[in-house]
């Protein structure tokens, strides 16, 4: 593959122990008791951590603002919360080490949360993480949870219906993502390159073409995809299979809404690794655009400018990417568009 890659190998011992650290701080920060939490959180972060969470949350000035804003909301939320991981990856991108985690936080949804209601039933919250470390300690982090889904969860549903199809979020069909074992450089590295050239690919397509099925078709998409992959979206978009789901349910209306869109930073991702089979990136902010075009989320053209939030957790085969899982705050974009959804939660309540 001709895609320039930032690949730099790590050392397999410490990536593995970078991952189970992750693992057992973030399992401690659902389960220590409400009078341990902020000793677990500082044990878990660096002194001057760099937090970022989704909408409404945003970017906590450091450890205590995020226990006030987040974690003591969510704990009270969901007091019997169990984390079950279904992607562990870490790697060495621009600089630093870097852990990505995804999965559901599984739990009895007991206290109202940002205004959702409680439900006193049990729910599966998807979230999304990347972590950087910096000795032994979460020096940056970045933290997605599904609220729009949380909301569907409790029957609520305050936008236009999905193209793609609501579901809970399944794990890797090999059952082998929390990845805790040394992997071949060169595959993490094949496939770290496979999935920038699918973005590369994707950045390709000119701005100023109708989007339709034959100039989606002239990128060459199928190169990269398996031909029934799974394409796990957020809330509000939904999974698809294959290309022609993917195509109908989320690139041609995201292509018709934003047309100018594309990335402005340099680097263009906050993480960017591949272990295994395994690749994850990452971007807050990074992909910025215009929202001229209509029906997206059931959204008419507003002519805002806004910047994304969002994550993928890829696994690949010897050739293709076979399954795609995709974190975004959809209730951040929504809320730069003029829309506040959780405001309309409370109206509606």
């Amino acid at each position: 593959m001709s895609q320039a890659s930032p690949f730099i190998s790590i050392d397999p011992g410490l990536n593995i122990a970078n991952k189970r650290h992750v693992i057992s701080a973030m399992q401690a920060l659902v389960s220590a008791s409400h009078d341990k939490l902020a000793e677990v959180a500082h044990a878990a972060y660096h002194p001057h951590a760099d937090l970022h969470i989704i909408h409404p949350f945003n970017d906590p000035d450091g450890i205590d603002q995020a226990l006030e804003q987040f974690w003591q909301p969510l704990r009270r939320a969901f007091p019997d919360a169990e984390r079950r991981e279904d992607i562990v990856a870490g790697g060495y991108y621009h600089g630093g080490e870097w852990v990505g985690c995804l999965g559901h936080l599984l739990a009895t949804f007991q206290q109202d949360f940002v205004g959702i209601p409680a439900t006193r039933r049990p729910i599966a919250l998807r979230f999304a993480e990347g972590h950087r470390l910096h000795d032994g300690k979460i020096q940056t982090s970045y933290l997605f949870i599904d609220l729009l889904d949380l909301m569907r969860q409790a029957g609520i549903w305050p936008i236009a219906p999905s193209l793609g199809h609501e579901m809970t979020w399944l794990a890797p069909r090999t059952h082998d993502g929390v990845v805790l074992t040394p992997q071949d450089e060169a595959r993490s590295q094949r496939n770290l390159e496979r999935v920038l050239a699918m973005h590369a690919a994707l950045g390709r397509y000119p701005g100023d073409a109708v989007p339709s099925r034959r100039a989606l078709d002239a990128m060459a998409m199928i190169d990269h995809w398996h031909a029934h992959f799974m394409w796990y979206g957020p809330a509000g978009i939904g999974t698809t299979r294959g290309l022609r789901g993917f195509e109908d349910h989320h690139q041609i209306p995201f292509l018709t809404a934003f047309p100018d869109r594309g990335g402005t930073d340099n680097p263009p991702h906050f993480i960017s690794i591949g272990d295994g089979d395994y690749v994850v990136t990452g971007g807050w902010g990074s992909l910025q655009a215009t929202h001229t075009g209509g029906n997206w989320l059931g959204m008419p053209p507003t002519g805002r400018r806004i910047h994304m939030r969002v994550m993928d957790f890829y696994r690949c085969d010897e050739q293709t990417i076979v399954e795609n899982w995709v974190p975004i705050d959809v209730l951040h974009i929504l809320w730069q568009m003029g829309f506040d959804v959780l405001e309309r939660v409370q109206q509606t309540r």
